[in-house]
């Protein structure tokens, strides 16, 4: 028999371990919207791109199969509208790491992973900043040395420090999630995650 675990949001987490540090639960929770962020932003291309191809093949001939263009229509919508959700949950996510202060040295680490890794896949933004902020980060973990004693809920038994959660590639902290709930049973989150791996890897090839 599957057991069934309910993921865990950043607020249960907190009820659960109260003394755990909020910036590092809000950064937890904002990674994972990061990627799936990321994620529909591919599946929102792929479609779009989807629509511009037929767009041409009709202006060629003039033919194209009926119902297939409203399809591919519809499908750059749901796309287009997933994307704009899921970028607009991280952005509400990325303001309030911003006014919440950090009980521990490691949420400073976490909130400024947060930082360095949405600087470094935005690309709208300069790149000034982010030499100086990995410094500061590298500092902290070496006066820090992260302790992992009082890992909040969701972080992975083997990592060495939070840190290298914001540092992995989207696909492969997408794999580590795939697994984890692999590994708790839990099979909505684990297809939810494995198809967030795989837009993500093909994307990447």
């Amino acid at each position: 028999m599957t057991r069934k675990h309910p993921k865990p949001s950043a607020d249960h987490a907190a009820e659960d371990q109260p003394s755990a540090d909020p910036a590092i639960l809000l950064s937890l929770a904002w990674i994972d919207a990061h990627v799936a962020m990321l994620a529909s932003c591919i599946r929102q291309q792929q479609a779009e791109e989807g629509v511009l191809d037929r767009d041409a093949l009709v202006s060629v001939d003039g033919a194209f199969p009926l119902g297939e263009g409203a399809d591919a229509d519809v499908g750059y919508f749901n796309a287009r509208t997933a994307e704009q959700e899921d970028a607009e949950k991280a952005d509400v996510l990325l303001a309030e790491i911003a006014t919440t202060p950090a009980q521990s040295l490691a949420g400073v680490v976490a909130k400024l992973a947060v930082v360095v890794r949405e600087a470094t896949d935005n690309t709208d933004l300069c790149e000034f900043p982010l030499q100086h902020i990995r410094s500061a980060l590298a500092d902290l973990r070496r006066l820090a040395l992260e302790p992992i004693g009082d890992r909040p809920a969701g972080w992975a038994a083997g990592d060495q420090s939070i840190g290298a959660l914001f540092e992995k590639p989207a696909s492969s902290f997408a794999a580590w999630r795939a697994f984890a709930a692999w590994s708790q049973g839990d099979d909505e989150a684990y297809r939810s995650w494995t198809k967030t791996f795989k837009t993500l890897q093909g994307a990447s090839q």
